[in-house]
């Protein structure tokens, strides 16, 4: 039976005093390169490390047992071999310390006797009073005071509205190195691991109290408590987007959680209901949560399913309009008055509907105006592809994407409440090129298919929203 806890019981994991690091190393791994991190990051005057051989690690001193730790530490983070973790965490709690992340592995993922030593080690965890995080996991991140129990690149730790939530260790990881480089930063990230204590329930509902989340992602293998979840995500997803990547949809999926975290993933009719009922938004792919991230986390939720599209390729445009249609978006007419505004510039080759193809007219932006302006109007798609052999003959006479889509840092303040996504495909340069150019406030996204379903999930979750009032 789970015990009844207080989410804010989390915060020492994110907002600590003081730091005990149990298993700093000389040799190469976790123990040597983490202590190095924290210090990088300001941590380096509110740091301990333990180790029985002593002396000295970073300019640090080592000392030899948690027992001769000075200081008011108050979160531990623990790198051993497995069969040590009991009487660490035994050593810690004679210490005072509560609040502790496992990072070793060993323990349910690999069989029957590495979930009797979680078993073990969860047991004193819970007589003793301690809060853990992991085994088998690297940790939390917090961006706001620049705090990780894992080493990720410098920009990782840009401020930012999305918190993670990521049952692998080294998934977490490697995601986080990666999000700032698509436009997602977080808030704050926990990577779960075996959950012997901490799971997903009780770090949704840190991060839904959390002023600094505005969204949150998670991947999640299997579900600690089915009905704990349920209950959870319908309070949360009443007031933040919950974007999930669920693992293990087949037979050997679920083989591979299990000998992966030691999680018992469950049917995945049975999730995809929980998340249907509860609000919570389900990414199939990997590439999709992400574009969903960036999404939510910086565009309105759109009143209505009425799309419209913009577009300088024809053939991408039907691609986009075929995936909003089976998404449950709509393609409304243009407004009289949008129609008059795009016909008054446009060639005379050009079908002015929806969507709108303007091919190489030079109307890009006046039609995008136009689109964000029409009331019958909900959401907007900009679809802006550029041939490589126009793009270098560009750059050949110093003309930028900036230049030659002219300034489109108006567009957003034209209708703050519609959202605007951008899509674009090619050339590496020119993406990154329109990137820049369109700034932070409008994700672009590399696939028709995959923007259009991003609007979609944007609105059904409005309306998810709208039936809880």
């Amino acid at each position: 039976m789970r015990r009844e806890t207080d989410p804010q019981s989390l915060k020492p994991f994110f907002e600590p005093r003081e730091v005990v690091i149990v298993g700093a190393r000389r040799s190469p791994g976790f123990g040597f390169i983490l202590p190095l991190a924290l210090q990088r990051q300001g941590w380096g005057d509110r740091l301990y490390l333990v180790n029985p051989a002593g002396g000295e690690l970073h300019g640090l001193p080592v000392y030899v047992r948690i027992s001769e730790v000075p200081g008011d530490p108050d979160l531990a983070v623990v790198i051993v071999p497995a069969e040590a973790v009991s009487g660490v965490l035994e050593e810690l709690a004679a210490r005072g310390i509560k609040n502790v992340v496992v990072e070793s592995a060993g323990f349910a993922e690999v069989g029957k006797g590495g979930k009797e030593l979680q078993e073990r080690c969860r047991e004193i965890a819970r007589r003793r009073g301690l809060r853990v995080v992991g085994p088998n996991c690297v940790g939390v991140v917090n961006t706001e005071n620049r705090f990780s129990t894992v080493e990720v690149v410098e920009e990782a730790l840009t401020p930012g509205p999305v918190g993670v939530i990521a049952q692998s260790g080294v998934f977490g990881n490697i995601l986080l190195d990666g999000l700032h480089q698509q436009g997602v930063f977080i808030s704050k990230a926990v990577t779960l691991g075996n959950r012997m204590d901490v799971d997903e329930c009780e770090v949704l509902e840190y991060l839904h109290a959390d002023p600094q989340t505005k969204v949150i992602m998670m991947y999640l293998e299997g579900a600690a408590e089915g009905r704990r979840l349920v209950k959870t995500l319908r309070r949360v997803t009443a007031d933040k987007p919950v974007l999930i990547l669920k693992s293990g949809r087949t037979a050997k999926g679920r083989e591979a959680t299990a000998s992966h975290t030691g999680s018992m993933s469950g049917e995945d009719e049975l999730y995809e209901a929980v998340f249907r009922q509860t609000g919570a938004v389900r990414a199939e792919t990997l590439e999709e949560l992400v574009d969903l991230a960036r999404v939510f986390s910086t565009q309105p939720l759109p009143r209505g399913n009425r799309l419209g599209i913009a577009t300088s390729s024809g053939s991408l445009g039907a691609l986009a309009t075929d995936a909003a249609a089976e998404a449950g978006l709509v393609l409304p007419p243009l407004s009289p008055d949008t129609e008059g505004r795009i016909r008054a510039i446009a060639p005379r080759w050009m079908n002015v509907r929806n969507p709108l193809d303007v091919g190489p007219s030079g109307a890009y932006l006046p039609a995008m105006k136009a689109l964000l302006e029409d009331p019958g109007i909900d959401m907007v798609l900009s679809i802006m592809v550029m041939p490589y052999a126009v793009f270098r003959e560009f750059q050949l006479r110093g003309v930028s994407v900036h230049d030659f889509l002219g300034s489109a840092v108006g567009l957003r303040e034209l209708a703050p409440e519609k959202p605007l996504v951008a899509c674009s495909l090619g050339d590496r340069g020119f993406l990154e090129e329109l990137d820049r150019s369109l700034g932070p406030g409008i994700p672009v996204i590399t696939s028709p298919e995959r923007a259009s379903r991003a609007l979609a999930a944007l609105h059904r979750y409005r309306s998810f929203r709208e039936k809880l009032r």
